[in-house]
């Protein structure tokens, strides 16, 4: 969880609007609102667990760490029934399925919500029947499915959040590990939800498609942070080294658009030995184009070229002699 708090305290320094109540919905031990008190400056913060033994441990370790939170034992679900917040945390073991709809349902104008998801299996596309369940979305195995699960988990807030007339606008949202994570508020609906369906071509291709049996989604089509907020960010002290480059990696793809290539896919696609990464994103910012690296693959480059210019120049910097002579896959 190391990098999932490091990520939340940088983001608490400058969130968009003044927080006067914070829940901490699922607390376990309290580690994360402690965190959020000492080193983001929150306000007191609300902390709950169904569990006696989690609620006497956080009453114990706010003890230690010489802050104050009003402890609450009780079920999530009642709870954000009765009481609204400026900002809810949901960081469940497992899908936070169960909890959104209460979320959504009574969340203030202009509230924020954090909310984790653990099920990366479901949603990056290895139990398509679960995510089907879960989120109504039917995801996709391959090389982008963890963003195409960030996207699902979006579309489904965001159609909850459509019940009541409102919106949700991403903060920022990554993966890392075993997890996905978004940040965002919720405000009032002024034009349509940004959600649609698309395929997959060969090669890590996406294009718009009509529902049918082998579209992905919904899937949120929207940006996956506000990019003027990503880059106003910078790391703490307490920020781990890891925390830090995914930070870095998250600014630099900020603003570019859906999904990613990665020179796997292409070499396949193409029959051939990929060029090193770093040759393919300078020879495609040569075209005048922009191309990052992406937090969500290793080998993966986001860039606003069309499908075309990257394949094009993929084939240029190809090395000498690395295609089977075949031509491309199907």
């Amino acid at each position: 969880m190391t990098v999932n708090r490091d990520i939340a305290a940088i983001v608490f320094t400058k969130w968009p609007r003044r927080l006067r109540s914070v829940l901490d919905g699922l607390a376990a031990t309290g580690a994360w609102g402690i965190r959020m008190q000492l080193e983001a400056g929150l306000p007191e913060i609300a902390f709950n667990d169904r569990s006696i033994l989690a609620t006497n441990l956080i009453r114990e370790n706010l003890r230690r760490n010489q802050v104050r939170g009003d402890v609450v034992r009780g079920n999530l679900i009642t709870l954000l029934e009765a009481t609204r917040y400026d900002f809810v945390d949901i960081d469940p073991f497992g899908p936070p399925t169960p909890f959104l709809a209460p979320l959504l349902e009574h969340a203030k104008k202009g509230s924020g919500l954090g909310v984790t998801a653990t099920d990366t299996s479901v949603l990056s596309g290895t139990y398509p029947a679960a995510c089907s369940r879960r989120y109504a979305a039917r995801p996709l195995r391959c090389a982008q499915g963890p963003e195409i699960g960030l996207r699902i988990l979006l579309g489904f807030c965001e159609r909850l959040a459509a019940k009541q007339g409102n919106a949700i606008r991403p903060i920022l949202s990554f993966a890392a590990e075993h997890f996905l994570r978004t940040y965002a508020t919720v405000d009032h609906r002024t034009g349509a939800s940004p959600l649609a369906f698309v395929k997959r071509r060969s090669g890590g291709e996406f294009v718009a498609a009509r529902p049918d049996e082998n579209m992905i989604g919904p899937l949120w089509m929207g940006p996956l942070h506000d990019a003027s907020f990503l880059r106003s960010l910078t790391p703490s002290t307490w920020t781990s080294a890891a925390g830090a480059r995914l930070l870095s990696t998250l600014q630099r793809e900020a603003d570019l658009p859906p999904f990613f290539v990665t020179t796997d896919d292409l070499a396949a696609r193409e029959r051939g030995s990929p060029p090193k990464l770093e040759v393919f994103l300078e020879a495609l910012r040569d075209t005048g184009h922009r191309a990052e690296r992406t937090h969500f693959h290793p080998r993966g480059v986001r860039t606003d070229a069309p499908f075309g210019t990257v394949l094009s120049v993929f084939r240029e910097r190809m090395p000498s002699g690395s295609t089977d002579g075949s031509g491309p896959a199907s």
